[in-house]
């Protein structure tokens, strides 16, 4: 594969967080589990770092831990490029291209003065490695510039597929019906007054479980590019019946209060013990992605998270857990103490806090300045991100934790992601704080659990 010209002194890549070996990622598009691996495609481009020639990168695990980057999936051409998008088996062969192919569903987009985005398909017939893109596209065309991303899933009870994709520059989110794939029949429109924020991206209807509870609820979430609150993931819970989505009254939640994780979407199936899917986000924000320094490569994915939702005194909320199969990549924990005297540690770890109900504060020191401070006070977590070298990545993220329990920092090269141990609180931020270690420090005394990767 072209990776494109590299710089001259690239920086480390991601040792357990999935980023390819060169060039522009975002998005992650049509998470799909063929039966054998798990495939995650990804908004990229081929020729370079910056944003532009958009493609579906690939990538496959056997566990959703270990990443192997593949050649490039569905590549632009003359009359579209290939935005977001979904993917599902087919396990009947409905949309006539095979039992068991993989379809995926994307956006086929022109830019410039006649913008333009529809709905198109591809399919795969030998799990994911070639894809053709089908002769009768587009499948679903309103004649807009901005109606796009669009997420399969299929319905059991109504016996047919459902995809949501969002009118963008509307802030609206539609759900159509299909038996086939093919023919789309428009169903509702998802009721979304009052969400924050303006321009729409990377729908998803997914059911979860509810933890202690037979039922199960669903959850709409949408990325808002501006003007949201955290990263601009916002979900509502509710009920769908195969035509419309019917909102509980919890009104909007953040999955999400860093800067850096946007366009979730979830691979549906297959699911664990638990009934629960699993997500994973782009940890980059469009607001300043395209004008970070070139440094070999731009864009990584966050850790796959599992899925569920937890009845509140305020409603259901979405819990998220980091995939288990992520804890065999690290050795056991190893008891450490911090103190105002700094200490290394690997730059890609894992540390597990149990935050006192007191004030404490930890520092992350990079290089050139760079740094990252946690403070906890009681059950308020202050995230600083400080940047000299690139300003624009100076930012403050502050969430309330909803219990006690312990804090999970999972550090990587350019990732930061904090959940808190019950699941119902993350934060996720990139860094730019480079180096194979980290000088942390706290202003008192502080006992925490590491992991080094084995």
């Amino acid at each position: 594969m072209d990776h494109g010209a590299m710089t001259a002194n690239p920086a480390p890549h991601p040792r357990y967080h999935f980023a390819p070996a060169a060039n522009w990622l975002s998005d992650p598009n049509g998470l799909v589990h063929d039966g054998r691996r798990w495939h995650l495609f990804y908004q990229y481009n081929p020729f370079g770092e910056d944003w532009g020639h958009m493609s579906w990168g690939h990538a496959v695990s056997p566990d959703l831990a270990r990443w192997q980057e593949r050649p490039v999936a569905l590549a632009e051409d003359t009359r579209h490029m290939i935005f977001s998008g979904s993917a599902v088996v087919d396990p009947a062969g409905r949309a006539g291209f095979g039992k068991g192919a993989l379809v995926a569903a994307y956006t086929g987009a022109v830019e410039g003065r006649a913008k333009h985005q529809s709905q198109c398909l591809a399919y795969s017939t030998d799990h994911g490695e070639h894809w053709t893109k089908f002769a009768g596209n587009p499948v679903l065309d309103r004649h807009m510039a901005d109606f796009r991303d669009p997420n399969l899933i299929w319905h059991e009870p109504s016996g047919q597929w459902v995809m949501t994709v969002v009118l963008s520059a509307e802030n609206r989110a539609l759900l159509y019906g299909s038996g086939d794939l093919r023919q789309w029949t428009e169903l509702s429109e998802v009721p979304t007054a009052g969400a924050p924020g303006h321009l729409w991206e990377c729908p998803l209807l997914v059911e979860l479980p509810v933890e202690g509870e037979a039922g199960t609820h669903w959850l709409f979430k949408v990325d808002v590019l501006s003007g949201a609150p955290g990263s601009g993931a916002l979900y509502l819970t509710g009920q769908f019946d195969g035509t419309r989505f019917v909102p509980d009254g919890s009104g909007w939640q953040v999955a999400d209060w860093g800067r850096d994780f946007y366009a979730a979407i979830a691979w549906h199936e297959p699911r664990d013990a638990r009934g629960r899917p699993a997500w994973i986000g782009w940890l980059g924000n469009h607001a300043y992605q395209g004008r970070l320094p070139h440094q070999g490569w731009r864009g990584a994915m966050s850790l796959p998270r599992r899925l569920g939702l937890r009845r509140t005194g305020a409603g259901l909320r979405l819990v998220q857990q980091v995939e288990p199969a992520c804890d065999a990549l690290f050795a056991p924990p190893q008891p450490i103490r911090l103190a105002p005297a700094p200490r290394d540690l690997p730059a890609a770890c894992h540390l597990r806090w149990t935050a006192s109900a007191g004030l404490q504060r930890l520092a992350f020191e990079g290089q050139d300045g760079r740094r990252i401070g946690l403070t906890a006070e009681g059950r308020r977590i202050t995230v600083t991100r400080h940047d000299p070298v690139t300003p624009g990545l100076d930012t403050v993220a502050q969430v309330e934790r909803q219990g006690d329990g312990a804090i999970d920092l999972w550090l990587d090269h350019g990732s930061f992601e904090l959940l808190t141990g019950d699941g119902a609180t993350a934060l996720t931020l990139q860094h730019r704080l480079g180096g194979n270690s980290l000088r942390v420090s706290a202003d008192s005394e502080l006992a925490l659990d590491l992991r080094v990767l084995r």
